[in-house]
């Protein structure tokens, strides 16, 4: 194999063609970031084959950086060669001794010569924390599962069962989720001081009917087998009808509140709706079972507090309005759990191999033949501080 070519040294060598992994995963954050939709079909599986191909190019800068790890010449002397050289009214022949009596080995030829650093070690190192990087963020998005259910309380929710979720995300191997349980909602807590985002008590059911009674507080998953399941927020879904006086219907939807960052005054759900003919938002205050609706039509806006009851009816203006029922709902998040302590233990190799790296930077040297002497090219401070202190003893 010719590894003195450009190609080679662009793909398999130079550091800075790895950025061009990155583009793609750049393009895809700022896609979401911006609500930008990409000119591709799947962004997941685009991002994967990425990673794949990433992967490849670094195990095989692994593999090289191992397999030369043992010989004595482990750089390649056309990488890397300054433009610029210095003159030594020496042989060629001298100066090579020199710096052999240094700890430099020269090749056959004398033209180049290393000395060993341990920043070579740290390119391995390197190479090799990125390679776990990328294999288990590889592995965990093929075997990735996510998904997101609203479930309140009543029966019994099969967690096994895709169709119990209402968005799902998969990888291209993940497992079967026949080992999720039943879930049974047995209480719903409101936001308090002590509860900032509400929690909901749960029992878990497997299939042999094994119970586990557990709390889903947000920001704290349980762990189940291979997942985890995480309450993410408590949600409202009233049914808000608008009349006219003379009972046309403008608006008969259910309206998804979510909760407020900061409550404003009492209410702590808002959501906003959009009719055919008006709009609006809505505030609730579930403590009281309190609603505020706010309607426009135009550029009129007419404002509404009603206590949440099936057959209340409450004229507003020219509206007539309604809830014609709640529903009340925690919102489940079940994901297939990642190697977060393999992501962490590449990330450290990966950034201990790139600082060994860059605070040991290589010692080589390339020797020409020259009219009066020998014409030398140095790389890395120590090689370069040898080389002055030789033309400082030559008196040039």
């Amino acid at each position: 194999m010719n590894t003195d070519t450009k190609f080679f040294r662009l793909l398999f060598v130079s550091p800075w063609s790895l950025l061009i992994f990155l583009i793609i995963p750049v393009l895809v954050i700022l896609s979401v970031t911006l609500h930008i939709q990409l000119p591709v079909i799947n962004p997941t599986k685009l991002i994967l084959a990425n990673n794949a191909s990433f992967a490849f190019i670094v195990a095989f800068r692994l593999f090289w950086y191992l397999f030369r790890g043992g010989k004595t010449i482990r750089y390649s002397n056309a990488y890397g060669r300054p433009q610029s050289a210095v003159s030594l009214r020496m042989p060629r022949i001298e100066t090579q001794q020199l710096l052999s009596d240094a700890g430099y080995i020269f090749t056959p030829d004398g033209s180049y010569g290393e000395k060993k650093d341990y920043g070579y070690f740290g390119s391995t190192i390197f190479y090799a924390g990125l390679l776990i990087l990328l294999s288990v963020g590889i592995w965990d998005n093929l075997h990735q599962f996510s998904g997101t259910l609203l479930d309140g309380m009543g029966p019994a929710t099969k967690l096994s069962r895709i169709e119990s979720y209402r968005r799902i995300n998969k990888g291209l191997l993940a497992n079967k989720l026949d080992t999720l349980p039943q879930l049974v909602i047995t209480k719903q807590l409101f936001p308090s001081a002590s509860l900032p985002k509400g929690a909901t008590e749960v029992s878990l059911f497997s299939d042999d009917g094994v119970e586990q009674k557990r709390i889903l507080v947000p920001g704290n998953p349980i762990s189940y087998g291979e997942y985890d399941i995480a309450m993410t927020k408590m949600i409202f879904e009233p049914q808000i009808v608008v009349k006219t006086l003379d009972s046309v219907v403008l608006f008969n939807e259910l309206v998804k509140l979510d909760p407020l960052v900061q409550k404003r005054g009492v209410y702590s759900f808002y959501g906003l709706f959009q009719g055919t003919y008006i709009g609006g938002g809505v505030y609730y205050q579930p403590e009281a079972n309190n609603l505020l609706v706010v309607l426009s039509r135009g550029d009129t806006k007419t404002v509404t507090e009603m206590a949440f009851q099936v057959d209340q009816q409450v004229t507003q203006g020219e509206f007539v309005l309604s809830c014609a029922k709640m529903g009340q709902w925690s919102e489940i998040h079940v994901v297939h759990r990642r190697h977060k302590g393999l992501l962490v233990i590449g990330g450290i190799i990966t950034l201990f191999g790139l600082l060994l790296r860059s605070l040991i930077r290589p010692k080589r040297v390339w020797l020409e033949e020259a009219p009066e002497g020998c014409a030398v090219r140095s790389a890395g401070a120590e090689t370069n501080k040898r080389i002055t202190s030789i033309r400082t003893s030559n008196g040039i």
